[in-house]
């Protein structure tokens, strides 16, 4: 486990040029502060929601819901994702992964165009391990390493003819940690 860095914050004043790089250091404050609370008071893992099915054999379907991963960045499916499972050979892991994406570009003075905001968005991959796997002692429901990498929400593998889908992380529940089934 990661211990967590010392947060800094802008000190307002009146008087005080408010920079671009001021709003940024105020925006990363509040962001640190949030992951930190996930990783530390909740722990890594998903929280509800994120069921796998396979669709006509072919494409895997995770459903709406939310997980929280080793830096605490909160991984918010809104809307069912579909993955291929095209090519797909022995046992995979089905992840997903926090990423920005920069959206509603600007006209600017000085380029061609800027973006006016940074949309946070989930990412599903198939992968060929599974990212948690030296989690030893930073088990679900613990801070973690403090890495953002990949989360895993299931295995997926062909058996006989047939997919099968199975659990490689953990559900939160009321009744603590326990095994996605």
């Amino acid at each position: 486990m990661s211990n967590p860095a010392p947060l800094e914050r802008v000190n307002f004043f009146a008087g005080k040029l408010l920079t671009a790089d001021d709003l940024a250091q105020e925006q990363t404050y509040h962001l640190d502060r949030h992951r930190r609370h996930n990783r530390f008071c909740h722990g890594w893992g998903v929280v509800a929601g994120l069921s796998v099915s396979i669709t006509d054999d072919s494409t895997l379907t995770v459903e709406p819901g939310i997980a929280i991963d080793c830096a605490g960045n909160e991984l918010a499916v809104v809307e069912c994702m579909r993955v291929p499972l095209g090519g797909l050979s022995g046992k995979s892991f089905l992840c997903i992964r926090y990423t920005e994406r920069l959206v509603q570009p600007v006209p600017s003075p000085t380029e061609a165009s800027l973006f006016a905001r940074i949309r946070e968005c989930v990412i599903a991959e198939l992968l060929p391990i599974d990212p948690s796997l030296d989690h030893e002692h930073n088990g679900p429901g613990t801070p973690g390493c403090g890495l953002a990498h990949p989360l895993c929400v299931a295995t997926i593998s062909r058996q006989r003819g047939r997919w099968r889908i199975g659990s490689c992380t953990y559900v939160r529940g009321s009744g603590g940690v326990r095994l996605k089934k």
